[in-house]
């Protein structure tokens, strides 16, 4: 397994990196994980091609994880000798009522409208999914909407997305025992916030909770200095490998 970072901001994009957004390839498919504002730009900079994807996850529908879904409807569907909308829909995973909400941006009268190239599939807690070699189970987080994190396991290797959540999600069990924790770090000590999100020390004690291998830290608050956050989540977690991911990091996950 290897993930692409296409974008790591928390709120809202950086010049230099986009809102939320990853993709997981396995030798069998490619799985794209969040389509925050500016990921779908990131998505073809990075040389994948969108006509290959195999699913779209949204873990939720704030706009940071989420907006880019539209430039990919337009995208797909007007893509011409490809298929999309006569042969093939992409599918797309996602909290319940995400179809409705999002056509209402685009098309209000007609909740149908993704339907002609995207196949929305309702996801809760418990749920398991089966797509790009990938199995992906989910957990409900701590956070103001619908909220799913993910687990991902393919060929022994397993990462673990925490999407946006409070403290007291049950995340270290939920993570136990994986390769890779991407772990929202939106908060730094100096700069704590609402309790919708966790700070880059929080973050790393979720990861030695979980015997996590790895952590990356992600979904920072843009104007925050990501050497802080990094030495934050460092002192709280002696010997573990952390990084702060940002757009065109690939990391691989497990033996892959």
């Amino acid at each position: 397994m290897r993930l692409r970072v296409l974008g790591s901001s928390g709120a809202y994009p950086r010049p230099d990196n986009p809102s939320t957004g990853f993709v997981l390839e396995t030798g069998e498919g490619r799985l794209w994980l969040d389509a925050g504002t500016g990921t779908f730009a990131a998505l073809q900079r990075a040389g994948v091609p969108y006509t290959r994807l195999d699913a779209l996850v949204l873990s939720h529908l704030h706009a940071d994880h989420c907006l880019d879904v539209y430039p990919l409807y337009y995208a797909l569907r007007f893509t011409p000798g490809e298929g999309w909308g006569t042969e093939r829909r992409l599918p797309v995973f996602a909290p319940p009522g995400a179809r409705e909400t999002l056509s209402g941006l685009l098309a209000p009268d007609d909740a149908e409208t993704f339907a002609r190239v995207l196949d929305f599939r309702e996801i809760e807690e418990g749920s398991i999914v089966e797509a790009a070699g990938l199995r992906l189970t989910f957990l409900r987080t701590r956070h103001p909407i619908h909220t799913l994190a993910v687990r991902a396991e393919a060929a022994g290797a397993v990462l673990t997305y925490s999407a946006d959540t409070g403290p007291g999600t049950d995340l270290p069990r939920f993570a136990r025992g994986s390769d890779l924790l991407v772990c929202e770090a939106t908060y730094q000590n100096a700069r704590l916030g609402a309790p919708l999100h966790l700070s880059a020390q929080q973050a790393a004690e979720t990861a030695v909770q979980a015997e996590a291998r790895a952590l990356a830290l992600t979904h920072l608050w843009p104007d925050l200095d990501p050497e802080v956050s990094l030495a934050e989540a460092r002192a709280a977690a002696p010997g573990l490998l952390v990084r702060h991911v940002r757009t065109g990091d690939e990391l691989p996950v497990g033996g892959g």
